[in-house]
């Protein structure tokens, strides 16, 4: 027994909760003062030296603990592209502290990838930065696709995509590094450059890093979660000993950025399957365009870039409709590759994003998976890194982003394999049959779907419940965006605005027994401000402002009948930062999301 009164084993863990408090500064759930008051109390009568047990407890190897709580790191981001940067944005709206590191020099100076879809918007709007990209970003309303004679055989139309954004924005991804990046300078964390990951090592309460900085010195860290952002090549998969199982398609590709002169309209993608092979346009706005052609000729198959001319050649060869190429800018070659991890997570580290999966860029949705692999592990780990969620919590980011990267997988080889369609066979089945099928609303809600990504929904996760109600969004599904207004502020929001920090509950009122039916649902609303008020923010929504008069009730005004359109009344939904529904109930059966916050979290 040790001089504190605990086991050892519970000292242990007593003193390594304590630094945590510490280490976390401002800690939501305890007074600093009254923290610091009691590590000091248990380590000067612990049975452990002080720099002994912080060491053994942490894994670190500093000598002098004080320094280490001053410069505290709780995640190293390792990769600094479009994933990485929005790992850091997302754990900075967490309030967690970040380094990130990237071996570059700079951020991207080649367009790279260009899509981003509507799920992807949704996310932005969430982290506060979509009106940059909407300003910079070119929109298409669809794809347009051309046969084995040249003639249009389909149609996507985007404007069936359930989402606020029903467009593909196209925007080159030096851009989007930049704003990501100007995101976080502006929040204070600014990208390690030149910095590289040279290993680490884990135990069950840290990570151990060693990075090789931009003078030729290395550096050790101590944090508690790495995350692996890092590509393709990832270096932090290769330490895991992750296996990176798939193939490498027969196919290859060139990309290219041109100005073209055509009659093909910039407001739709252009994709062309000839029996030369697939050529795709996709408008960037003011006359450029980012060309993508499968099966170049032969000389083309190498590391050297094709020249303007002979992308001339490959447009007048596969293309129904003339135009003349200029002022050719990024161009490359490559082969096509469909990879996948076994496993996102080995202890305290994580792969997302390229790191974790590759696949063919059809239909634009690497960069997009990737960035919302991020969004839905930050909130996650945040909860669990300030204790205010159970450490199996982190289970779920497996159990619901594995499936959706599966998934993306198997679409995009297909697509692939459709469009291509080297065959002549398969070309004339494609043709016959894409003209019945872009017909119909089913294939247009369904395609259009799937390519937005907003088909993404997470109802079979273990950390998701769904109870009956009448009507609205299902548990699992991404809240909707709506448009509703905050009467102490006198001006419209969109729900959006109000994830990305915390978790949301929303409770729509009835006027056929208002004020007496929020009675049913006042518990539940009173629970959350007592013991979970740090990380659950309550709206009451009315359906005019006519009905306000709850004192110590935030409230949001129905103002344009949006919320009721999608929502149903006198149902509880408790919304995710990501944007997800985590819970929905009638709130006459408040006891069920009683149940689900005793489950997942942990009161104050």
């Amino acid at each position: 027994m040790a001089k504190t009164g605990l086991t050892l084993a519970d000292e242990q863990v007593a003193v390594a909760s304590l630094w945590r408090v510490l280490d976390f500064g401002t800690h939501p759930l305890v007074n600093r003062a009254a923290a610091q008051s009691a590590a000091a109390r248990v380590v000067e009568s612990s049975s452990l030296p002080l720099v002994s047990n912080y060491s053994k407890l942490t894994g670190r190897r500093d000598t002098n603990p004080q320094e280490a709580m001053a410069t505290k790191v709780d995640a190293l981001v390792v990769g600094a592209g479009p994933v990485g940067l929005s790992m850091a944005a997302a754990l900075l709206a967490q309030g967690l502290r970040v380094r990130i590191i990237d071996s570059a020099p700079d951020r991207a100076q080649e367009s790279r990838a260009i899509g981003i879809q509507a799920r992807t918007l949704e996310v932005f709007e969430i982290s506060g930065v979509v009106d940059q990209f909407l300003g910079l970003g070119h929109r298409l309303n669809g794809v347009t696709l051309y046969g084995e004679t040249g003639s249009e055989i389909g149609h996507l139309d985007f404007g069936y995509i359930p989402s606020r954004f029903p467009f593909i924005l196209t925007l080159p991804q030096s851009e989007t590094e930049r704003i990501l990046g100007d995101h976080l300078r502006k929040h204070g964390l600014e990208v390690e450059r030149q910095t590289a990951l040279i290993g680490f090592e884990q135990s069950d309460l840290t990570v151990l890093a060693k990075i090789a900085l931009p003078d030729g010195r290395q550096e050790e860290i101590s944090v508690d979660w790495l995350l692996g952002c890092d590509g393709a090549r990832s270096k932090v998969r290769e330490v895991l000993g992750l296996q990176f199982a798939g193939k490498t398609f027969d196919l290859h590709f060139l990309l290219g950025d041109v100005h073209a002169e055509s009659a093909l309209s910039e407001d739709h993608a252009h994709v062309f399957g000839r029996p030369e092979g697939l050529l795709a346009f996709f408008p960037l706005g003011k006359g450029r365009y980012r060309l993508v052609a499968d099966n170049p000729p032969e000389q083309l198959r190498t590391e050297k870039k094709p020249t303007l001319n002979e992308w001339q050649s490959i447009a007048d060869g596969r293309s129904s409709v003339s135009m003349k190429l200029s002022d050719l800018g990024w161009t490359t070659y490559f082969r096509v590759n469909s990879r996948m991890v076994e496993k996102l997570r080995r202890g305290r580290v994580f792969v997302l994003g390229d790191a974790a999966h590759i696949h063919s860029p059809a239909l634009a949705q690497g960069m997009n998976t990737g960035i919302q692999d991020a969004w839905n592990l930050a909130w996650k780990l945040a909860l669990v890194q300030r204790c205010f969620a159970r450490p199996d919590l982190l289970d779920s980011f497996e159990r619901e982003r594995m499936p959706v990267e599966h998934s993306v997988l198997r679409m995009t080889e297909f697509t692939q394999n459709m469009i291509t369609a080297e065959k002549r066979s398969n070309r004339l089945l494609r043709d016959n049959l894409l003209p019945i099928l872009s017909g119909t609303g089913v294939f247009q809600r369904t395609a259009t779907k799937t390519v937005s990504e907003t088909g993404i929904e997470y109802r079979s996760s273990p950390v998701v419940e769904d109870h009956y109600a009448p009507d609205g969004p299902h548990a699992g599904d991404f809240a909707p965006g709506v448009i509703v207004s905050r009467p102490e502020k006198n001006g419209k929001i969109t729900l959006a605005t109000l994830f990305g920090q915390g978790h949301v509950l929303f409770y729509l009122a009835s006027l056929e027994n208002w004020p007496d039916g929020f009675q049913t649902a006042k518990p539940i609303f009173e629970l959350i401000q007592k013991h979970y008020g740090r990380v659950i923010t309550a709206y009451l929504i009315l359906p005019n402002e006519a009905s306000l008069g709850q004192p110590g009730i935030d409230v949001l005004v129905d103002i344009e009948g949006q919320f009721a359109q999608h929502y149903a009344t006198s149902v509880l939904y408790l919304v995710r930062p990501d944007g997800y529904i985590a819970c929905r109930c009638l709130a006459a059966k408040h006891n069920l999301l009683e149940s689900y916050l005793d489950k997942y979290f942990v009161p104050l």
